[in-house]
């Protein structure tokens, strides 16, 4: 069977086997990597964050800190935009400014501030996904529940 013939064909058989097919995307969209992975790094990262900053462990919080905000330039590299929303553009007004009293609250060990810092990064994550209509992405600090094989305690 030639390969147009199973191009046509495979999609039919898809759905007649009730199974999802997502539609390709044009090979110019191509090299632009998916948003919604690269930002499930950074939620994974910013729990870590969280979870440290929460057990009082600067060290390892500073540790995250940094990762954390090597995603966020990670992003802003390979998907500046995405679906015409200024996501390189948002970085910087919204989350990058956010970092700093977390910064400053780790520098000098403090717990309190250390939890209050990564309080404002959830909201500015939350205020970005409102200004890019996807406010039903709502982040929390999550630090009820560890799923991580890791001790977070200093």
């Amino acid at each position: 069977m030639k390969r147009p013939v199973l191009r046509l064909l495979f999609p039919a058989l898809c759905g007649s086997l009730g199974l999802a097919l997502h539609a390709q995307t044009p090979a110019s969209d191509s090299d632009v990597p998916e948003l919604a992975l690269l930002m499930g790094d950074l939620q994974r990262l910013t729990h870590k964050l969280a979870l440290s900053a929460d057990a009082g462990n600067a060290e390892l919080a500073a540790f995250y800190l940094h990762e954390s905000q090597e995603q966020l330039r990670k992003i802003q590299r390979e998907a500046p935009e995405y679906e015409n929303l200024p996501i390189a553009v948002l970085i910087d007004r919204m989350a990058h400014p956010a970092y700093a009293p977390l910064q400053e609250a780790i520098a000098a060990k403090d717990q309190e501030r250390m939890v209050a810092g990564l309080d404002l990064i959830v909201q500015s994550c939350n205020a970005c996904h409102v200004a890019t209509q996807h406010g039903f992405i709502r982040i929390t600090r999550g630090t009820e529940v560890n799923p991580f094989n890791q001790s977070f305690a200093p």
